[in-house]
């Protein structure tokens, strides 16, 4: 059995395409809003995806004009606008995007390097002293290292927008223009492996734009939406996530750290996210604490029972009866997306009696990622719900438990593994 589809939902040929349709239909929109902090001070930047698109466009544009069309190019740092835009920029038109665990030991960062034939990184201010280290060795095919920071003696993703605008307002339209072959790896992922090295998996953008178009038929977004983008982007369930978000004109906003997770739920008004089970186990935990402190516990075990019983009867009255406990969380939040592992039922059930929808899915890096997930209609505790409407599933061999090897089939599934 297969996800129904259960919204209407644009379907993509790439991700130029969703992405110039988002650029368009969502213009004034706020893409990404980008937090600067100087001393005490802080100040919020709206970036809209009018600028986000017309930033990806100079990018990508001057950096086909450096000699990069088909290259390698990788990108490591914290999750950032300037990591998105890169992402975007090299994908829809440039090369293949090699994303880099931001965690790795200068050695590791070095043999990424080496295995997947990178002649360019973006990079952090902290980076540079390593990768200038991997650079002057001349043991890799790097060439260039440009910064997401401003930085003496290096190019900056700054100057790059500039020369690119320059470029593109004197007719330069080769990006622009520039066909997506689907079928061509777009992507070199890597993850952990069996083995002492981990695996480098090759997705092209059918892989991954299979994956939105799929995830859109299940799970409702709005243009009103506010997310927070916690995963690592160098996780496909990351970068897949946020390209979805992306697809529906959703503001998207960063995390200061698992300690301000739940700050920042309440700074951003956030309405939806992508995380693992131990981030939504960890604010439920806090959540209960918080409602033993006020000695309720007693009053909201009876106001689920009567909402839960009410919900028989398509009444909902559960955003109203624990408004107060959704206001520890911004008093917006909507809708969480659980992976990576198995969500504690009490957890999933507890945030679905708050009038949280919360679901869960299962993927890896291989398949870009999701395979299956729950949805709003299809929702059993401890279950990953259906697989996607355009993948195939069966369980090979399974033993009197049912419980066997999990074989996957559809548009999503990797080119190939990468293994040199």
């Amino acid at each position: 059995m297969r996800n129904e589809i259960l919204y209407y939902s644009k379907e993509f040929r790439d991700l130029k395409e969703m992405l110039n349709n988002s650029c368009k239909e969502f213009a004034k929109n706020i893409a990404f809003v980008v937090k600067h902090k100087t001393g005490k001070e802080v100040k919020y930047e709206d970036i809209t995806y009018e600028r986000f698109g017309r930033e990806v466009n100079s990018v990508g544009t001057v950096l086909i004009d450096k000699g990069y069309k088909d290259k390698r190019i990788a990108i490591i740092g914290k999750n950032r606008y300037e990591w998105v835009l890169t992402y975007m920029a090299v994908i829809n038109g440039v090369g293949t995007v090699v994303p880099l665990d931001k965690g790795l030991p200068e050695d590791e960062i070095e043999l990424s390097i080496k295995r997947a034939k990178v002649e360019v990184i973006f990079c952090e201010k902290s980076y540079l002293d390593i990768l200038r280290n991997i650079l002057d060795k001349q043991e890799t095919n790097l060439k260039e290292i440009i910064c997401m920071d401003e930085t003496e003696g290096f190019s900056t993703i700054k100057s790059l927008i500039k020369d690119g605008e320059t470029l593109l307002s004197n007719g330069n339209k080769e990006y622009i223009e520039a066909e997506i072959d689907l079928d061509k790896m777009s992507s070199i992922v890597f993850t952990s492996g069996t083995t002492s090295l981990s695996k480098a998996v090759m997705l092209s953008q059918k892989n991954i734009i299979s994956n939105i178009n799929d995830m859109n038929k299940v799970e409702k977004m709005y243009d009103t939406d506010t997310n927070i983008a916690f995963l690592p982007f160098h996780h496909t369930f990351g970068s897949t996530g946020i390209l979805l978000f992306l697809s529906n004109g959703v503001k998207n906003v960063f995390c200061d750290g698992l300690r301000h997770i739940q700050e920042n739920l309440k700074e951003y008004k956030v309405t939806v996210f992508v995380c693992v089970p131990l981030l939504i186990e960890s604010i439920y935990k806090k959540i209960e604490a918080g409602i033993e402190k006020k000695g309720k516990t007693k009053v909201i075990k009876i106001a689920k029972a009567i909402s839960n019983f009410l919900l028989k009867f398509g009444i909902d009255i559960r955003r109203k009866v624990f408004k107060e406990v959704l206001n520890e969380l911004g008093g917006e939040i909507r809708f969480v997306i659980s992976g990576a592992s198995g969500l504690d039922k009490k957890v999933a059930k507890g945030f679905n009696d708050f009038g949280i929808l919360t679901i869960q899915g299962y993927g890896l890096t291989e398949t870009s990622p999701v395979l299956a997930a729950e949805n709003a209609k299809v929702i059993r505790y401890g279950s990953i719900g259906y697989p996607m409407p355009s993948v195939e599933i069966k369980i090979d061999n399974p033993n009197e438990e049912g419980i066997g090897e999990i074989i996957a089939k559809g548009p999503n599934v990797m080119l190939r593994i990468l293994w040199r």
